[in-house]
């Protein structure tokens, strides 16, 4: 029989991290979202690391993800994933259960949670802009006569910018995958199935006003489409 997540977990700090100070098991085995693909992820908190790093590897019939920091690059971390927008690592010390706690753990899991609070970086006008521009580009493929095959690759990419745009100038936490769409959800559950809609429109049968509707819809409260006078330095 398969040994358990936890079990799993605290074997492999033990062989591979002896000295690790904290260390968080998180993900789908937290959740109790476990499919025959999950893997384990492990935050490490250990200082005789000289530097932040992922490592992957298969131990005790697991596929693992072992996200290891020292107390220094943990914190520097967190600031990274503020400025991108991306919390992945704060979450995993929130919702992570602890394995390895050296009296250390709770004031990690603190700090976690304090920027999770705080919310991202605000967007800057720059990259805003840049996003409204990219999409406007997009927009005007999209309107105009291109194949069904070619409205498709243009239609993704739209889908990704727009979310991606909507998150941001809302001062919303971004996400990968799964996690993209579980952001938008938690922000605004119509929107995103309202774009789901008109996308799933748009991919079915190659209808692509609705969608083009909405994402305009989206840019119209921060000066709409983007292209006269636009400017970046390349």
């Amino acid at each position: 029989m398969k040994m358990s997540a936890q079990s799993a977990a605290g074997r492999c700090i033990e062989q591979f991290f002896p000295d690790c100070h904290v260390a968080f098991l998180a993900g789908s085995s937290v959740r109790k979202e476990l499919t025959e693909h999950s893997d384990l992820d492990i935050v490490i908190i250990d200082e005789t690391q000289s530097s932040s790093y992922l490592h992957c590897l298969h131990f005790c019939d697991w596929d693992m993800e072992l996200f290891v920091f020292n107390r220094a690059s943990l914190s520097f971390f967190f600031d990274i994933c503020r400025i991108e927008g991306l919390p992945t690592i704060p979450h995993m010390c929130v919702e992570g259960t602890i394995i390895r706690d050296d009296g250390s753990a709770e004031e990690i899991r603190n700090e976690a949670e304090n920027y999770l609070q705080d919310g991202p970086a605000p967007i800057n006008k720059e990259k805003e802009n840049y996003l409204r521009y990219t999409i406007t580009d997009l927009l005007n493929d999209l309107d105009s006569s291109i194949s069904n095959q070619e409205k498709v690759f243009t239609a993704n990419k739209l889908f990704d910018l727009v979310t991606e745009y909507t998150l941001k100038v809302n001062g919303q936490w971004l996400g990968h995958g799964k996690w993209m769409y579980r952001s938008l959800r938690n922000f605004d559950a119509s929107f995103s199935e309202r774009i789901l809609e008109t996308y799933n429109i748009l991919i079915k049968n190659g209808e692509s006003k609705p969608f083009i509707t909405m994402i305009d819809e989206v840019l119209a409260p921060h000066g709409g489409r983007l292209f006269e006078g636009y400017k970046n330095f390349i």
